[in-house]
Protein backbone atom coordinates (compact mmCIF):
# COMPACT_ATOMS: atom_id res chain seq x y z
CA UNK A 1 0.00 0.00 0.00
CA UNK A 2 1.51 3.36 -1.18
CA UNK A 3 2.72 5.28 2.12
CA UNK A 4 1.06 8.46 0.43
CA UNK A 5 -2.08 9.83 -0.87
CA UNK A 6 -2.75 8.36 -4.37
CA UNK A 7 -2.59 12.30 -5.55
CA UNK A 8 0.25 14.26 -3.43
CA UNK A 9 -0.50 17.28 -1.85
CA UNK A 10 0.70 20.42 -2.96
CA UNK A 11 0.25 23.91 -3.18
CA UNK A 12 1.50 27.09 -5.38
CA UNK A 13 4.16 29.82 -3.48
CA UNK A 14 4.54 31.45 -6.88
CA UNK A 15 2.50 30.71 -9.78
CA UNK A 16 3.78 27.50 -11.35
CA UNK A 17 7.23 28.66 -10.48
CA UNK A 18 7.38 27.55 -7.00
CA UNK A 19 4.87 24.55 -5.17
CA UNK A 20 5.26 23.25 -1.80
CA UNK A 21 4.45 19.71 -1.63
CA UNK A 22 2.66 18.58 2.17
CA UNK A 23 4.39 15.21 2.46
CA UNK A 24 7.33 14.00 4.90
CA UNK A 25 10.06 13.00 2.43
CA UNK A 26 11.24 9.65 5.07
CA UNK A 27 7.39 8.74 3.97
CA UNK A 28 7.54 9.78 -0.14
CA UNK A 29 11.34 7.45 -0.02
CA UNK A 30 8.87 4.27 0.32
CA UNK A 31 6.50 5.60 -2.53
CA UNK A 32 7.86 5.16 -6.28
CA UNK A 33 4.34 6.89 -7.62
CA UNK A 34 4.87 9.80 -5.07
CA UNK A 35 8.49 10.42 -6.65
CA UNK A 36 7.62 9.87 -10.46
CA UNK A 37 5.00 12.34 -9.43
CA UNK A 38 7.27 14.88 -8.08
CA UNK A 39 9.47 14.47 -11.28
CA UNK A 40 6.72 15.68 -12.86
CA UNK A 41 5.24 18.35 -11.39
CA UNK A 42 9.39 19.52 -11.53
CA UNK A 43 9.06 19.77 -15.14
CA UNK A 44 6.99 23.28 -14.65
CA UNK A 45 7.70 23.75 -10.99
CA UNK A 46 11.58 23.99 -10.98
CA UNK A 47 11.71 25.51 -7.10
CA UNK A 48 9.74 22.89 -4.95
CA UNK A 49 9.66 23.70 -0.82
CA UNK A 50 9.38 20.80 1.33
CA UNK A 51 8.67 22.24 4.98
CA UNK A 52 9.61 21.43 8.36
CA UNK A 53 11.22 17.79 7.33
CA UNK A 54 13.13 16.05 9.58
CA UNK A 55 15.58 13.80 7.77
CA UNK A 56 19.17 12.03 8.17
CA UNK A 57 21.90 12.56 6.05
CA UNK A 58 21.53 9.66 4.43
CA UNK A 59 18.18 10.01 3.55
CA UNK A 60 18.53 13.33 2.09
CA UNK A 61 21.33 11.62 -0.29
CA UNK A 62 19.00 8.95 -1.06
CA UNK A 63 15.89 11.04 -1.74
CA UNK A 64 18.72 14.00 -4.18
CA UNK A 65 19.83 10.33 -5.85
CA UNK A 66 15.80 9.80 -6.79
CA UNK A 67 16.17 12.90 -9.06
CA UNK A 68 19.81 12.85 -10.75
CA UNK A 69 23.24 11.65 -10.19
CA UNK A 70 24.15 12.37 -6.79
CA UNK A 71 28.04 14.07 -6.79
CA UNK A 72 30.82 13.69 -4.04
CA UNK A 73 31.51 17.65 -3.16
CA UNK A 74 34.55 19.31 -4.87
CA UNK A 75 34.57 21.48 -1.90
CA UNK A 76 36.56 18.98 0.82
CA UNK A 77 37.39 21.83 3.55
CA UNK A 78 33.41 21.45 3.90
CA UNK A 79 32.10 18.22 3.01
CA UNK A 80 30.17 16.39 5.95
CA UNK A 81 32.32 14.15 7.73
CA UNK A 82 29.75 11.50 7.16
CA UNK A 83 28.63 11.41 3.64
CA UNK A 84 30.62 12.97 1.21
CA UNK A 85 28.09 13.88 -1.23
CA UNK A 86 27.12 16.77 1.15
CA UNK A 87 28.24 20.20 1.85
CA UNK A 88 27.65 22.21 5.14
CA UNK A 89 27.07 26.03 5.32
CA UNK A 90 27.58 27.01 8.50
CA UNK A 91 28.12 29.68 11.38
CA UNK A 92 28.92 27.09 13.96
CA UNK A 93 32.68 26.17 14.72
CA UNK A 94 35.22 23.10 15.69
CA UNK A 95 36.89 23.30 18.49
CA UNK A 96 40.08 23.99 16.89
CA UNK A 97 38.22 27.59 15.84
CA UNK A 98 37.31 26.54 11.87
CA UNK A 99 34.18 26.89 10.93
CA UNK A 100 32.34 24.11 10.29
CA UNK A 101 30.97 24.49 6.58
CA UNK A 102 31.74 27.12 4.36
CA UNK A 103 29.78 30.86 3.20
CA UNK A 104 29.23 31.42 6.35
CA UNK A 105 28.69 34.81 6.66
CA UNK A 106 28.61 38.18 5.36
CA UNK A 107 26.29 38.94 1.53
CA UNK A 108 25.86 36.05 -0.49
CA UNK A 109 26.84 37.09 -4.39
CA UNK A 110 23.68 38.21 -5.77
CA UNK A 111 22.03 36.69 -8.00
CA UNK A 112 23.73 33.53 -9.35
CA UNK A 113 23.15 30.02 -10.86
CA UNK A 114 25.36 27.08 -8.94
CA UNK A 115 28.32 25.66 -11.72
CA UNK A 116 27.96 28.16 -14.29
CA UNK A 117 31.77 28.38 -14.26
CA UNK A 118 32.19 24.54 -14.62
CA UNK A 119 32.70 22.73 -18.15
CA UNK A 120 29.71 20.16 -17.17
CA UNK A 121 27.79 22.16 -14.49
CA UNK A 122 25.35 19.62 -12.09
CA UNK A 123 22.33 22.18 -12.15
CA UNK A 124 19.83 20.01 -9.32
CA UNK A 125 20.39 21.17 -5.98
CA UNK A 126 18.91 20.23 -2.68
CA UNK A 127 19.23 22.42 0.62
CA UNK A 128 18.09 21.50 4.33
CA UNK A 129 17.75 23.84 7.03
CA UNK A 130 19.01 22.05 10.26
CA UNK A 131 19.64 25.48 12.32
CA UNK A 132 18.26 28.17 10.64
CA UNK A 133 18.32 31.67 12.59
CA UNK A 134 15.35 33.80 13.23
CA UNK A 135 16.61 37.36 11.77
CA UNK A 136 18.22 37.16 8.11
CA UNK A 137 19.55 34.68 5.39
CA UNK A 138 16.16 34.40 3.65
CA UNK A 139 16.65 33.18 0.56
CA UNK A 140 15.22 34.25 -3.09
CA UNK A 141 15.08 32.11 -6.07
CA UNK A 142 14.23 34.17 -9.87
CA UNK A 143 12.66 32.27 -12.75
CA UNK A 144 14.46 32.25 -15.81
CA UNK A 145 11.80 30.76 -17.89
CA UNK A 146 10.07 34.13 -17.13
CA UNK A 147 13.11 36.24 -17.73
CA UNK A 148 13.39 35.06 -21.49
CA UNK A 149 10.13 36.48 -21.37
CA UNK A 150 10.70 39.34 -20.51
CA UNK A 151 13.50 40.13 -22.92
CA UNK A 152 12.89 42.62 -26.37
CA UNK A 153 11.91 40.09 -29.12
CA UNK A 154 15.65 41.84 -30.70
CA UNK A 155 17.40 40.69 -27.94
CA UNK A 156 15.97 37.39 -27.80
CA UNK A 157 16.23 37.22 -31.63
CA UNK A 158 20.35 38.37 -30.92
CA UNK A 159 21.15 35.81 -28.11
CA UNK A 160 19.45 32.75 -28.81
CA UNK A 161 21.25 30.08 -30.12
CA UNK A 162 25.00 31.84 -29.17
CA UNK A 163 27.42 30.53 -26.58
CA UNK A 164 28.55 32.36 -23.58
CA UNK A 165 31.85 32.20 -22.06
CA UNK A 166 31.44 32.04 -17.78
CA UNK A 167 34.43 32.49 -15.98
CA UNK A 168 35.14 31.49 -12.08
CA UNK A 169 38.05 34.79 -12.11
CA UNK A 170 34.34 37.15 -12.02
CA UNK A 171 32.91 35.51 -9.29
CA UNK A 172 35.95 35.49 -7.06
CA UNK A 173 36.54 39.17 -7.48
CA UNK A 174 32.94 39.92 -5.83
CA UNK A 175 33.16 36.83 -3.64
CA UNK A 176 32.59 37.93 0.50
CA UNK A 177 32.77 34.44 1.62
CA UNK A 178 35.60 34.15 4.24
CA UNK A 179 37.32 31.26 3.25
CA UNK A 180 38.02 32.92 0.08
CA UNK A 181 38.77 36.80 0.96
CA UNK A 182 42.50 35.35 1.15
CA UNK A 183 43.22 35.58 -2.36
CA UNK A 184 46.77 33.65 -1.23
CA UNK A 185 45.06 30.66 0.32
CA UNK A 186 45.84 27.57 -1.20
CA UNK A 187 41.94 27.46 -1.88
CA UNK A 188 41.75 30.51 -3.64
CA UNK A 189 44.60 30.10 -5.84
CA UNK A 190 43.10 26.35 -6.91
CA UNK A 191 40.08 27.89 -7.78
CA UNK A 192 41.91 30.42 -9.64
CA UNK A 193 42.88 28.98 -12.13
CA UNK A 194 39.54 27.12 -13.44
CA UNK A 195 39.43 27.17 -17.13
CA UNK A 196 36.74 29.36 -18.67
CA UNK A 197 33.05 27.39 -19.39
CA UNK A 198 31.29 28.05 -22.66
CA UNK A 199 27.33 27.36 -22.59
CA UNK A 200 24.16 28.62 -24.44
CA UNK A 201 22.77 31.85 -23.14
CA UNK A 202 19.28 30.06 -23.54
CA UNK A 203 18.42 26.58 -22.38
CA UNK A 204 15.34 25.21 -24.33
CA UNK A 205 13.64 22.13 -21.97
CA UNK A 206 13.30 19.09 -23.96
CA UNK A 207 9.74 18.12 -22.94
CA UNK A 208 7.89 21.53 -22.32
CA UNK A 209 10.17 23.68 -24.86
CA UNK A 210 10.35 26.55 -22.85
CA UNK A 211 12.85 28.64 -22.98
CA UNK A 212 15.08 29.84 -20.14
CA UNK A 213 17.93 32.45 -19.98
CA UNK A 214 20.91 31.54 -18.34
CA UNK A 215 22.89 34.54 -17.97
CA UNK A 216 24.75 34.44 -14.19
CA UNK A 217 25.78 37.38 -13.87
CA UNK A 218 28.60 36.52 -11.80
CA UNK A 219 30.21 34.74 -14.52
CA UNK A 220 28.90 35.28 -17.53
CA UNK A 221 31.81 37.67 -19.29
CA UNK A 222 31.14 37.88 -22.78
CA UNK A 223 29.00 36.36 -25.90
CA UNK A 224 30.27 34.71 -28.60
CA UNK A 225 29.64 36.20 -31.83
CA UNK A 226 28.88 39.90 -30.54
CA UNK A 227 31.47 42.81 -30.36
CA UNK A 228 32.25 44.72 -27.77
CA UNK A 229 30.10 47.02 -27.79
CA UNK A 230 27.66 45.03 -28.25
CA UNK A 231 28.29 42.81 -25.25
CA UNK A 232 28.31 46.24 -23.22
CA UNK A 233 24.96 46.81 -24.10
CA UNK A 234 23.07 43.46 -23.88
CA UNK A 235 24.93 41.81 -21.09
CA UNK A 236 22.89 44.68 -18.59
CA UNK A 237 20.17 43.91 -20.49
CA UNK A 238 20.18 40.34 -19.28
CA UNK A 239 21.40 40.69 -16.09
CA UNK A 240 18.57 43.24 -15.14
CA UNK A 241 16.11 40.54 -16.64
CA UNK A 242 16.89 37.92 -14.39
CA UNK A 243 16.49 39.85 -11.56
CA UNK A 244 12.66 41.17 -12.33
CA UNK A 245 11.02 41.63 -8.60
CA UNK A 246 7.98 40.04 -10.37
CA UNK A 247 9.86 36.91 -11.15
CA UNK A 248 11.47 36.75 -7.81
CA UNK A 249 10.15 34.31 -5.09
CA UNK A 250 11.55 34.89 -1.05
CA UNK A 251 11.93 32.38 1.02
CA UNK A 252 11.65 32.49 4.89
CA UNK A 253 14.12 29.60 5.87
CA UNK A 254 12.53 27.49 9.25
CA UNK A 255 14.43 24.74 10.78
CA UNK A 256 13.51 21.33 8.49
CA UNK A 257 12.82 23.07 5.59
CA UNK A 258 14.10 21.06 2.62
CA UNK A 259 14.46 23.64 -0.67
CA UNK A 260 15.00 21.95 -4.06
CA UNK A 261 15.88 23.60 -7.47
CA UNK A 262 16.98 23.36 -10.95
CA UNK A 263 19.78 25.60 -11.88
CA UNK A 264 19.00 25.55 -15.32
CA UNK A 265 16.10 28.01 -15.11
CA UNK A 266 16.62 29.84 -12.32
CA UNK A 267 18.80 32.16 -10.14
CA UNK A 268 18.74 32.80 -6.38
CA UNK A 269 20.47 34.84 -3.60
CA UNK A 270 20.18 35.11 -0.28
CA UNK A 271 20.23 38.08 2.32
CA UNK A 272 23.24 38.88 4.73
CA UNK A 273 24.09 36.69 7.44
CA UNK A 274 25.68 37.31 10.73
CA UNK A 275 28.32 34.90 12.47
CA UNK A 276 26.79 35.55 15.82
CA UNK A 277 23.51 33.59 14.51
CA UNK A 278 23.58 29.25 14.76
CA UNK A 279 22.97 28.43 11.45
CA UNK A 280 23.49 24.93 9.51
CA UNK A 281 22.32 23.92 6.40
CA UNK A 282 23.43 20.50 4.15
CA UNK A 283 23.55 20.75 0.55
CA UNK A 284 23.77 18.18 -2.08
CA UNK A 285 24.14 18.86 -5.91
CA UNK A 286 23.23 16.49 -8.40
CA UNK A 287 22.94 15.81 -12.33
CA UNK A 288 19.93 16.20 -14.08
CA UNK A 289 19.30 14.48 -17.56
CA UNK A 290 19.11 16.67 -20.65
CA UNK A 291 15.88 14.03 -21.57
CA UNK A 292 13.92 16.04 -19.21
CA UNK A 293 15.58 19.52 -18.14
CA UNK A 294 16.90 22.02 -20.03
CA UNK A 295 20.23 20.93 -19.15
CA UNK A 296 23.56 23.18 -20.08
CA UNK A 297 26.20 21.49 -22.59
Amino acid sequence: MSAVATELKYRKLHSDFVIEIEEPINELLKDPDAIEQIRQLWQTSPLIIFRRQSIEEEEQVRFTSMFGQCESANRKDIQSPYRDEIIYFSTLRYADGRFVGGFAGGDDVDWHSDQTFKVRPATGAMLYGVEVPKGGGDIYWANQYGAWDKLPADIQQLIDGRTGTYRYAKRMAIMNTLELKDKESAQAKEMAKLPDAFHPVVLTHPLTGRKALYADPTTLVSIEGLSEEENARVLPILFEAGGSAELVYRHKVHNGDLMMWDNGCTMHRRDEMQLDQPRLMKRTTFRLSGDAHCVPH
